[in-house]
């Protein structure tokens, strides 16, 4: 498996796995109202951001390195 299919893969699972988490966590919070299901869901939402950012520098470089 080459560098650009891991890097693709893992930022796809990682960013599927942010999505549920950030559903999980904002249902948790409609039910038990605890802040903290709260907090979790704007990290995930960060980090869901991070990782798209991410995904486009990564494409971008390695589009340069290999051209």
């Amino acid at each position: 498996m080459s560098l650009k299919s891991f890097h693709i893969l893992f930022i796809s699972a990682s960013s599927l796995f942010m999505a549920y988490f950030i559903y999980w966590s904002l249902d948790s919070w409609f039910s038990y109202k605890d802040l903290s299901y709260l907090f979790y869901s704007i990290l995930s939402l960060g980090l869901l951001i991070s990782l798209i950012i991410y995904s486009r520098n990564f494409s971008k470089k390695y589009r340069e390195l290999t051209s």
